[in-house]
């Protein structure tokens, strides 16, 4: 059998350290692609969670409605009368049965509004803008028009709008204001109806999302 023997001067360890040189070699151009590939992000268990709990409070404050029961007091400038009219509107709500879903501590208000448009005693429209003054210390401005008809003998104003700032941003919001039950006999008058107090239903809800909860991380291709 022939046995090759090294070659002369050479060392007989030459080949292992040849060979432990290559594999050395061979891992250190592997080292780059496995570091890249650990440091790519990843979506861990916890970033899910925190993004589930996210879609669902926006879920939860989409839905979430406002309810108030209360008085409003107006006054119009000029009185109104019979006949429509060009008018400026100034008015100061109490609102004293509220339930909230959205926060339950919520369970009165106080409101201003400023307005102008064209109406009498019993028809017209106007728009303007409410501020609301919530018991838990926050506030609500709000966008508004408004449309006065006559349902039997009460002159009703349903008024229709957006939350522009403040709690409920971006929600919609509705009232029903009962002028009054019976026309007054001022209506007829010249100088017209200078103020009324009445009953006024106000809610807030929402159609348009308010929270917007971004996608989850993935990781990226190379």
């Amino acid at each position: 059998m022939l046995v090759r023997r090294p070659w002369p001067g050479s060392s007989p360890f030459l080949p292992t350290v040849m060979t432990m040189a290559g594999a050395a070699l061979f891992t250190a151009t592997l080292a780059p692609d496995a570091a890249r590939a650990t440091s790519r992000p990843r979506t861990s268990h916890a970033q899910a969670a925190r993004a589930g709990t996210g879609r669902a409070h926006a879920l939860r404050q989409a839905v979430s409605t406002v309810a108030c029961g209360g008085s409003q007091t107006v006054a119009y400038s000029p009185g109104l009368t019979t006949g429509p009219q060009e008018i400026t509107i100034h008015g100061t709500s109490t609102l004293t049965r509220c339930a909230s879903s959205a926060d339950p501590n919520i369970t009165a208000a106080w409101s201003t509004f400023h307005a102008t448009g064209r109406l009498s005693c019993v028809s017209g429209k106007y728009s303007g803008t409410r501020k609301v003054v919530w018991n838990n210390g926050r506030t609500s401005t709000m966008s508004f028009s408004s449309v006065v008809s006559v349902d039997g003998d009460r002159s009703v104003a349903a008024v229709k709008g957006t939350v522009t700032d403040g709690e409920f941003r971006g929600r919609k919001w509705s009232a029903a204001f009962t002028m009054f039950a019976s026309r007054p006999r001022n209506c007829a008058t010249r100088a017209g109806l200078p103020t009324i107090a009445g009953r006024l239903l106000l809610t807030v809800g929402s159609t348009v999302p308010v929270i917007s909860t971004p996608p989850l991380s993935r990781p990226t291709r190379r």
